[in-house]
């Protein structure tokens, strides 16, 4: 019996498991062990590690891409803006039938007559009434590059027949004249007049006359904004060019609604021996001095225009003295 157990022994000792004694008394044998071998160890922390590897992988190649695209997204960007702020001469004479057929045909909208807002009389309108002795059928054109501005010619549409262009710089003020009641005839163009004989593209400011003050604080404050309008991009195109494409050189009534006093150079740009106008109507501004409204008037009296009135808003019209029958 002792051999046995010794025998058991040193063949417990051989083998390498433990020996414990089990609870009956006899003796109990552990699991043999398996010691891993180098290449296996290798292969399984490469197992661990593969994941890791690859997600640092592929985390590194979109940060280099994305960081590309930044440089790339960032570079566009200021091309963009370049050509956001940079102004474009078109190199074309105003006669020139291409620009005339361009503007005829892509720029110019008929008004839809989808809505009749309540027309009263302007005092302009009252005036050319009296002149023009209740004349019917009269062309017209209004240029108005400020937000607000009230038309002087929606009621001479109405009660007399009359037509004419719209000219605009105002995109909301465009888009009501598209939906607004107006004659058949009648044309409107989402531009700004040239104040040279060129034809241009422009970043274009918008400018409002309304101005709000902050009266006091809380809910029903009046508050005073300067940001203005949103900058757009806007064509511009010679006043001559805008007629030709309208098959109208002869004009009763030239409304120029402008707020900016560079605008009154667009009269530099009329060919005065082909456009005839009977009467100017011209809007002066607060940034103009006496010697800068002396010197309109003195430049229109060359052409043979009369200062006749001034209205209360602002406004001066003239007459030409020679009227001719259109």
């Amino acid at each position: 019996m002792v051999n046995l157990e010794v025998s058991k022994g040193i063949e417990s000792k051989m083998t390498g498991a433990g020996v414990i004694p089990s609870v009956a008394g006899g003796t109990a044998t552990l699991p043999i062990a398996s010691v891993p071998l180098p290449g296996e160890i290798k292969k399984s922390w490469l197992r661990r590690v593969a994941p890791c590897l690859a997600f640092l992988a592929a985390f590194s190649t979109a940060m280099a891409l994305l960081l590309i695209w930044s440089e790339a997204a960032a570079q566009r960007r200021q091309a963009f803006d370049a050509n956001m702020t940079r102004d474009y001469v078109f190199g074309v004479s105003m006669d020139n039938p291409q620009l005339v057929a361009y503007i005829r045909e892509m720029h110019f909208k008929k008004p839809s007559n989808l809505e009749l807002h309540n027309i009263t009389e302007t005092p302009e309108e009252k005036f050319l009434v009296n002149f023009f002795k209740s004349k019917r059928d009269g062309v017209y054109l209004e240029y108005i590059n400020h937000a607000g501005a009230i038309s002087t010619s929606s009621w001479l549409e109405a009660y007399y027949g009359w037509r004419g262009l719209l000219v605009l710089t105002d995109f909301r003020s465009f888009f009501e004249a598209c939906k607004s009641y107006r004659n058949p005839r009648t044309r409107a163009l989402h531009a700004c007049l040239s104040t040279d004989k060129d034809t241009k593209e422009i970043t274009y400011h918008q400018e409002s006359e309304v101005r709000v003050t902050k009266l006091s604080e809380g809910p029903n404050s009046l508050i005073f904004s300067d940001e203005g309008l949103p900058t757009m991009r806007l064509k511009c195109f010679p006043l001559y060019s805008v007629l030709l494409a309208y098959n109208q050189t002869a004009i009763d009534y030239f409304n120029l609604d402008s707020i900016d006093s560079s605008d009154s150079q667009v009269l530099d740009t009329i060919p005065w021996d082909v456009i005839r106008i009977s009467v100017l109507s011209i809007r002066t501004s607060n940034h103009q001095s006496e010697a800068d409204v002396r010197s309109l008037i003195d430049k229109l009296s060359a052409r043979r225009y009369k200062l006749v009135n001034t209205t209360d808003t602002g406004k001066l019209i003239f007459t030409y003295s020679r009227l001719l029958k259109i």
